[in-house]
């Protein structure tokens, strides 16, 4: 059964200053992560979310204290909704190669989630324009992301004694690479189905190019 990532995402701040409207806040946060996933933080200013939303500028503002804050809440929760998504893995694989194919192929199917690769590039590429305080915390959750890979990674190694073996820290960094790459250039009309290319990559990792 597909894991849904959305399942591990936690609630609003506890100091955000509407719990009602739901819907609203919603389509707020559905649109500032179109926005920017297309055009980037930078360039995305709150009066063109204003426009996309459809609604007065106080209906956002009684949501979120400003754009800062809606990116924090995006990055936040994608890094949520991921780790939790490989905590749940983790626990129902108990061989680490077959968890480390279970986390490989639920990352790479986030293309067939309706929002979740754009939120992953927002994670990837524009948690910077967060102060230190925020980023501090994005950064936290996107090296846990590292350390589940990294120890699963270093499950299979006991497997392999006395065998020389790429550094843990470096085959995981490696392998979010290629899952990011992926994101890029995949095509659901192209010559691979999702469960192909999770496949390549796993006998990528474990036989290199034989």
């Amino acid at each position: 059964m597909a894991i849904n990532p959305d399942d591990f995402a936690l609630g609003l701040d506890e100091d955000n200053k509407y719990k009602k409207g739901i819907e609203t806040r919603d389509r707020i946060f559905s649109e500032a992560i179109k926005l920017f996933h297309e055009q980037g933080f930078a360039n995305t200013s709150i009066r063109q979310l204003i426009n996309r939303v459809g609604r007065s500028s106080s209906v956002v503002y009684n949501h979120f204290r400003d754009k800062e804050d809606i990116l924090f809440m995006i990055t936040r929760r994608t890094g949520e909704k991921t780790l939790g998504m490989l905590a749940e893995i983790k626990r129902l694989n108990e061989e680490p190669e077959a968890c480390l194919k279970a986390m490989i192929g639920a990352m790479i199917h986030f293309v067939d989630h309706p929002s979740m690769v754009k939120e992953i590039a927002i994670f990837n590429n524009e948690a910077h324009h967060l102060p230190a305080k925020r980023r501090k915390i994005i950064n936290q959750q996107y090296l846990g992301i590292v350390r589940d890979f990294e120890d699963v990674l270093a499950q299979i190694g006991k497997k392999k004694k006395g065998k020389k073996r790429v550094n843990d820290k470096v085959a995981a960094f490696s392998i979010l690479s290629s899952i990011n790459w992926f994101y890029l250039w995949y095509r659901k009309d192209g010559e691979l189905s999702l469960e192909a290319i999770g496949d390549e990559i796993i006998r990528f990792i474990f036989h290199g190019l034989d």
